[in-house]
Formats: structure tokens, C-alpha cells, sequence
């Protein structure tokens, strides 16, 4: 009887799988998330849950409730919180997802939660942490700048990255080199102390980020979403490394 007792709670053990909080853009009043970044969390063995901009004191408790957060893509970052003024070329900000995201990126790297920060998301992680970035890299940055909102469709790569040997990341997705799609035009600029960078492209664009000392905190500043949903390895790789880190928090 105690063997089938322990058989049993085996079963059920394996049978949970870790909730992944999912952060939403916004617009007029609704709330928006990309299909692909629920689909790449479900197939990589997560249950994702979106989280709505609650009020900064239900923060801690809601982030309390999921095993991951994924930090997505959206409009840029109001330069306030990384102590700029707006430049011409800053584009549309949502100054309360701003605010909720930084504080539950603060309080997942707390609470040893982890983190696969995704575009917009890789910038709201290095603010959080007190980095900064650029408004617009087309403006901002002397010298041949890629192409980084590609004119093609979003499940295909357009440039490459160059990743750091021996990095979290580049073992995750077993090489040093990979292609990646591209739809920004912020991008970071001053690191923040507790990220080293580890992937980079040939411009010099910071394209990927790791937490010094967390468990797992990773940030791209590609749509990994987009080309995982399609069955591209790399980014397949990348989203069942994080729903696994999550099992383990």
C-alpha cells in the first residue's frame, strides 16, 4: 500500500506544471498580448497567466502567486524612470505598465523568481535594475546602425548575435552564433551593475542580458515567441530552459 501511495504522489507531482505570469500591453483600455508568447509558454510545459496592472500594494501578492515571469514585448519606456527628458523620437509610453513592471521585476529577482525578459521587457529589466537606454538608436547612435525593425515577416530572423562563450544562454541554446528576428528601435545603453551582457550584434546593439547572481534572469532583445511557435530550435530551447528553471523555483 505504500509503494502505491508513493507512486501515486509522484504521478501528481509531475503532473504540476509551473504558472507563468505574462505581462500585457495596453491600449484605450484594453488589455493586449501577443497570442505567440501564450503558446510558446504552453508548449514549452507552462500554464500562462496574464497579469492586469493591479494597484503597487496587490504587487508583492501577485507575484507571489507564479513560478516565472515573462516580461513582453510593447511601446517604449518613459524616460523618467531612467532620469531623461523625452527625445523627438520616443514613441508611444504607458507610464503605469512602466511602473508595474519594474516593481514586479524587483520583486521576482527578490523573491528568486525566474525571469525571461523578451524586447521591451530586456529594457524594463536593465531600468529596473538602474541602467538606462536609448530612445531611439536611429537618433542616438553615430555610425551604420542594422536595420532592427525588419521589414519581413516575424517568424523570420534577420540578423545575427554573437554570443558570449560560456554564457547561461549560449549553452542553453548550444551555439555561439544564432540569427534572430528584430522589431525595436530603444535598445540599452548604460548596463545596469547587476546584468553582464552576453550577446551582442555586429553593430554593437546589447542584444542579450544575464543577471549576475540570480538563479535564472535572462533578457533578449529579439521575439524568441514568434520563431519557437514555428519549431525553431533555438528559441524552442530558450523557452524550455526558463519553464524548467520555474519547476525548480
Amino acid at each position: 500500500m505504500p509503494l502505491v501511495r508513493n507512486i501515486l504522489a509522484i504521478k501528481e507531482e509531475t503532473c504540476i506544471k509551473p504558472i507563468i505570469g505574462i505581462t500585457l500591453d495596453w491600449d484605450d483600455g484594453i488589455y493586449k498580448v501577443n497570442e505567440a508568447y501564450v503558446k510558446a509558454v504552453v508548449d514549452a510545459g507552462g500554464v500562462p497567466v496574464c497579469l492586469p496592472y493591479a494597484e503597487e500594494s496587490a504587487g508583492d501578492r501577485m507575484i507571489c502567486t507564479i513560478d516565472g515571469l515573462l516580461l513582453t514585448g510593447g511601446g517604449d519606456i518613459n524616460p523618467i524612470f531612467f532620469g531623461e527628458e523625452p527625445l523627438p523620437k520616443l514613441g508611444r509610453v504607458f507610464t503605469k505598465r512602466d511602473e508595474r513592471e519594474i516593481q514586479w521585476t524587483k520583486l521576482a529577482i527578490q523573491h528568486h523568481i525566474p525571469i525571461l525578459a523578451i524586447c521591451r521587457g530586456l529594457q524594463v529589466l536593465n531600468v529596473a535594475l538602474g541602467g538606462t537606454i536609448y530612445q531611439d538608436i536611429y537618433d542616438q547612435l553615430e555610425g551604420k546602425v542594422l536595420l532592427h525593425s525588419q521589414t519581413s515577416p516575424r517568424f523570420e530572423t534577420s540578423h545575427f548575435v554573437q554570443l558570449q562563450k560560456q554564457s547561461r544562454l549560449s549553452r542553453i541554446v548550444q551555439s555561439d552564433k544564432i540569427s534572430v528576428n528584430s522589431f525595436h528601435h530603444q535598445a540599452i545603453k548604460d548596463v545596469a551593475a547587476d546584468l553582464r551582457v552576453v550577446g551582442v550584434s555586429s553593430d554593437g546593439i546589447v542584444e542579450a542580458v544575464e543577471h549576475q547572481t540570480a538563479p535564472f534572469c535572462l533578457g533578449v532583445q529579439w521575439h524568441p515567441e514568434q520563431l519557437a511557435i514555428c519549431g525553431e530550435e533555438v528559441s524552442k530551447k530558450l523557452f524550455e530552459a526558463f519553464v524548467h528553471a520555474c519547476r525548480k523555483k
